[in-house]
C-alpha cells in the first residue's frame, strides 16, 4: 500500500474512489507507471525454478503479451513510463550492500538447494518461497525488449516516472489523455485525475479513478475547525495537500516516515491548518527519545517535498529541467540545490539515450554518484568475487570514458575525488584510482564497403564482431564522421574491441601519417582467435568466451561457495579433497556407469577428471540460448551452472555497459550525422542485449553424466535416446536443432582454445590439461544422441551402430 492506511481509509469512508465503464477510455492514450504495472504482472509469472535457472522467466513474454492484448481489445493505447536515475542516497551504501532481507532470501535459497540435493520433496515450493533472482532492473530491461518487439510505446524518465507523468498532465496540448499508477501520484501538482486500476475481467469491464478536487473538498469539509473563525482557510492548497500526504507516511518507491502517530488523514489536515505548514508542526513537537531530532525530521521532510515538487523531467522540446511548480501564480523556490537530490546534471542527449533504452542506468549512476555498489549476487562464490576484482579496472575505465568525455564539455567532472566501490563482503569502501583518459581511434568504415562485404558474406551478412574484425581491422584513422546507421554500428563494435585490446597499433597516438606504409592497426591474439572461428553466427558468444578465458573465470573445478556475510568465513570444501560431498552445495556424484563402477588406485583420479570434463563442457555450452517453450521449467536444475551463470551475467553486463558507453561517447563527440529516428534502432542492434539461462548447460550435463541407455534398458539407439531427452526436457522446443547448434559452437570453442593457449598464461594450466579430454568425451557422448557425421567434421567419432 503506497500511502499510509489512513489515506486509504479516508477514501473508503468518503467513497472517493470512483468507478466507470472501461469503454469510456476507448481511443485514449494512457501513460502507465511501469514499475507499478510490473508488480501487478509478477504474480502472473509463476515459475518456481526461475530462481535457479538464471536468465529471463520463460513465461514472461507470454504473460506480457496477454496483458498487452487486453489493452488492445479495450481500444486503449498504453505508453509505459519507467524510472530513470535514482535520487542521491541519504543512507550509507553499506546499508544497501549488507541488506538483512537479501541475506535472508539467500539463506532460504541455500536451504532449498540442500533439500534438492538430498532428493527431498517440496523443493519447488522452497525455491518459490526463496523468491525470484531476477532484479527489478533486469525485469525492466526485458520488459522494454518485449515492448519494443511488440511495437508498444515506452519512455524512460530521466529520474522519477511519476514526475514525468505529472509533467505530461500540465501541458496545454497533452501528449496523453490520462495517467495510471498508485495513489501516491495524486500528490503531484497538475494531477487532477488519476486512474488506479483496470478491471478487464469484470462484467462489464471497469476502471477505478480518483479526482483530486473531490478529495480536497472532502478534507476541507471534515477538517474545518470553525467555519466562521476569522482567517479560516476555505481552500486546501496543493502545497498543503502534499504536506498532508507526506505526514501520513510513504512506503513505496519514495519512503517517508509517519510522524507522531497522526492516525487519521483528517487529523493531519486539521494539524496543518493550525500550524500553517508541516515543518512548523514538526518543530513544535517534543523530540522522541532515542530517535532523530526534529531538525533531522524537518530536513528529511523538505528533501522529499523537493523531490516531488521539483523533480527533473524531460520536456517536450528535448530539455531536461525541473517541473514548473506554481502556487497562486508564483514559482515556489527550490529549498536546496538540485544536484544534492539528483547528482550532476548530464547532457540532454544522455537523458534521451536513457529515455529510449539505449543506455542502462547503472553506468550513469556510477558517473553521477561517483561510486559502484555490488549487492548480494545469485550465487556467492570465491570465483565470482575474484572475477569482480579482475574486471574492476575495466568497469572503472568504462565509467571514466564517459566522465572524461563529459569533462571536455564541463571541467567540474575532472575535479572529483576517487570513485569508491562498496561490496557486500566488505565492511569498508574501497577507493578506486581514476584511470587516464583513453582516446579511442576512429575507423575508416564506409557505407559502400559495408554493403560490398555484406554481399560477399551472403544473405546472412551481419554487422557483428566477426564482421568488423574480418574486414576493418587495419582501418584505424585519426578523424572520421559516420554518416549512415551501419557505419555507426560498425564503429561502435570496433571501438569496444579496441578498448578491450583486440587491436595493435603502429603508433602510440594511433594517428596514421599519410607517408606511412604500415597500417595504423592490426590484429592482437584475441582478434586472431575470433577470426579463427570462421563463424559469424557465434560472434557475440565467442567474444564472451574469450573474455572468460582472459579473466580466468572459466575453470573445470568445483566452485568455492561463500556465505554472503562480511563477518562470516564459511566456505565450501572441494568434494574430491574433502572425501565427501556437502549436500548443501553439491549433489551426489553422478557419472556414467562405466566410471561409477571403477575400482583400483586410479579410479578416483579418473572419476575426478571425467567430472571436470562435465563441468567444463556444460559451463561453456550454457553460454548458448535454447529455443524454449513459454511455460515453466520443471526439469533438472544445477547449482554449479547457476553459479557460473552468475559469473557470466556480471561479465555480460560489463560488456554491454562498454558497448553503450562507447556509443554514447561517439554521439557526445559529434562523430555522426545520422538522423535521430535511427537512435531508436540502436539498442536492439548492439550486442550483449540478452543473457542466456542455464538450460543448454543442464541438458548437456545430463547427457555427459549418464550412460548410453540413460538408465533404461529399452533405449538402444540414437533415435530412442533423442526421444528420451525430449520427454525428459519438455520445455525444449527443438532439441535436436539446439544440440546441433551446440556442437557447431563447440567447434568454435576448440579453435579459440587452440589459438589462445599459444600465449603463455592466457589459458589456465588446468584447462590446458583437461580440455583435450573434454573435447573427446563430449564428441563421443553427443554422437550417441545426434549424428555428428552429418556435419562432415573430420574428427567425428565412429558411428555407434
Amino acid at each position: 500500500m503506497p500511502l499510509d492506511a489512513s489515506f486509504t481509509k479516508f477514501l473508503q469512508e468518503k467513497n472517493l474512489t470512483r468507478s466507470a465503464p472501461l469503454e469510456k477510455l476507448k481511443g485514449c492514450k494512457i501513460a502507465i507507471d511501469a514499475h507499478n504495472w510490473m508488480k501487478v504482472l509478477t504474480p502472473k509469472i509463476n515459475e518456481p525454478y526461475q530462481a535457479v535457472m538464471g536468465g529471463v522467466p520463460l513465461t514472461m513474454g507470454k504473460a506480457i503479451k496477454a496483458e498487452l492484448e487486453r489493452f488492445k481489445d479495450a481500444g486503449i493505447v498504453p505508453i509505459f513510463v519507467f524510472n530513470g536515475l535514482p535520487m542521491i542516497l541519504t543512507q550509507s551504501p553499506a546499508q544497501l550492500v549488507q541488506n538483512p532481507f537479501l541475506l535472508e532470501i539467500y539463506e532460504k535459497r541455500e536451504a532449498a538447494w540442500q533439500a534438492y540435493h538430498e532428493g527431498k520433496g517440496g523443493c519447488k515450493s522452497l525455491f518459490e518461497n526463496a523468491g525470484s533472482t531476477i532484479t527489478s532492473s533486469e525485469f525492466q530491461h526485458n520488459l522494454i525488449r518485449i515492448l519494443r518487439e511488440n511495437k508498444v510505446e515506452f519512455f524512460k524518465a530521466p529520474y522519477m516516472a511519476w514526475a514525468q507523468m505529472a509533467y505530461w498532465c500540465q501541458q496545454k496540448e497533452r501528449c496523453v489523455h490520462q495517467i495510471q499508477g498508485p495513489n501516491e501520484l495524486i500528490m503531484f501538482e497538475h494531477v487532477d485525475v488519476l486512474l488506479l486500476d483496470f478491471h478487464f475481467e469484470s462484467t462489464p469491464p471497469e476502471f477505478d479513478y480518483l479526482i483530486k478536487s473531490e478529495i480536497k473538498d472532502a478534507l476541507m469539509h471534515d477538517s474545518m475547525l470553525t467555519p466562521t473563525e476569522p482567517g479560516a482557510c476555505t481552500e486546501l492548497t496543493d502545497s498543503q495537500f502534499l504536506d498532508c500526504c507526506l505526514l501520513t507516511g510513504l512506503k513505496g518507491q519514495i519512503k517517508h516516515p509517519k510522524h507522531f502517530n497522526l492516525v487519521h488523514f483528517v487529523k493531519i489536515a486539521q494539524t496543518l491548518q493550525k500550524f500553517g505548514n508541516a515543518c512548523d508542526f514538526i518543530m513544535s513537537k517534543p523530540p522522541v527519545e532515542g530517535g532523530p531530532t526534529n531538525n533531522q525530521l524537518a530536513k528529511n521532510h523538505m528533501r522529499i517535498r523537493a523531490v516531488i515538487r521539483h523533480s527533473v523531467v524531460f520536456t517536450l522540446d528535448g530539455q531536461c529541467q525541473p517541473i514548473t511548480s506554481t502556487n497562486c501564480g508564483e514559482k515556489e523556490k527550490v529549498p536546496c540545490n538540485l544536484s544534492d537530490l539528483w547528482g550532476h546534471r548530464l547532457p540532454n542527449i544522455l537523458y534521451f539515450f536513457l529515455s529510449i533504452g539505449a543506455i542502462q542506468t547503472q553506468v550513469l549512476i556510477n558517473v553521477v554518484q561517483n561510486q559502484m555498489i555490488e549487492t548480494i549476487p545469485q550465487m556467492d562464490t570465491e570465483d565470482y568475487r575474484g572475477l569482480l576484482h579482475r574486471i574492476l579496472p575495466l568497469r572503472t575505465q568504462i565509467a571514466h570514458q564517459l566522465i572524461h568525455q563529459l569533462g571536455e564539455r564541463d571541467e567540474k567532472y575532472f575535479i572529483r575525488g576517487p570513485m569508491t566501490c562498496w561490496r557486500w563482503f566488505n565492511q569498508e569502501q574501497t577507493p578506486i584510482a581514476q584511470p587516464p583518459p583513453i582516446k579511442l581511434d576512429e575507423w575508416d568504415v564506409t557505407h559502400m564497403n559495408i554493403r560490398k562485404f555484406k554481399k560477399e558474406d551472403g544473405a546472412d551478412g551481419k554487422l557483428d564482431f566477426f564482421f568488423v574484425v574480418k574486414y576493418f581491422n587495419r582501418n584505424a584513422i585519426r578523424q572520421k564522421t559516420y554518416v549512415t546507421f551501419e557505419e555507426v554500428v560498425c564503429a561502435i563494435h570496433l571501438k569496444a574491441l579496441d578498448l578491450l585490446g583486440y587491436f595493435t597499433h603502429a603508433t602510440s597516438g594511433t594517428i596514421q601519417q599519410p607517408e606511412q606504409n604500415e597500417p595504423a592497426s592490426g590484429l592482437s591474439m584475441f582478434s586472431e582467435a575470433l577470426l579463427k572461428t570462421e563463424a559469424s553466427k557465434f560472434s557475440e558468444y565467442s567474444v564472451l568466451l574469450i573474455e572468460l578465458f582472459r579473466t580466468k573465470a572459466l575453470t573445470c573445478d568445483h566452485f568455492t561457495y561463500m556465505k554472503p556475510d562480511p563477518q562470516s568465513s564459511d566456505r565450501s570444501l572441494e568434494p574430491w579433497d574433502a572425501g565427501q560431498r556437502d549436500c548443501k552445495h553439491f549433489p551426489e556424484l553422478k557419472l556414467p556407469p562405466v566410471y561409477m563402477q571403477m575400482t583400483g588406485p586410479d579410479s578416483k583420479q579418473i572419476q575426478k577428471r571425467y567430472e571436470q570434463c562435465c563441468l567444463l563442457v556444460s559451463r561453456i555450452l550454457s553460454l548458448l540460448p535454447m529455443e524454449l517453450n513459454d511455460y515453466p521449467w520443471f526439469d533438472e536444475v544445477s547449482k554449479d551452472l547457476l553459479a557460473f551463470n552468475t559469473i557470466v551475467k556480471a561479465l555480460h553486463k560489463t560488456l554491454r555497459n562498454l558497448i553503450e558507453v562507447v556509443a554514447a561517447v561517439l554521439f557526445l563527440d559529434s562523430r555522426t550525422t545520422i538522423d535521430p529516428y535511427h537512435y531508436h534502432d540502436l539498442p536492439q542492434t548492439l550486442p550483449f542485449g540478452q543473457e542466456s539461462n542455464t538450460a543448454m548447460g543442464v541438458v548437456i550435463d545430463y547427457i555427459m553424466r549418464n550412460g548410453e541407455d540413460f538408465g533404461k534398458e529399452e533405449i538402444k539407439n540414437r533415435d530412442q535416446r533423442l526421444a528420451h531427452l525430449k520427454e525428459k526436457f519438455p520445455c525444449c522446443k527443438n532439441l535436436k536443432a539446439d544440440l546441433e547448434k551446440a556442437f557447431e559452437f563447440w567447434l568454435t570453442v576448440t579453435k579459440i582454445f587452440e589459438e589462445l593457449k599459444k600465449e603463455q598464461q592466457c589459458v589456465q594450466a588446468s584447462l590446458t590439461d583437461i580440455f583435450p579430454n573434454a573435447d573427446v568425451m563430449f564428441r563421443i557422448k553427443l554422437h550417441l544422441v545426434i549424428d555428428l557425421k552429418e556435419h562432415k567434421h573430420e574428427s567425428c567419432p565412429d558411428d555407434e551402430e
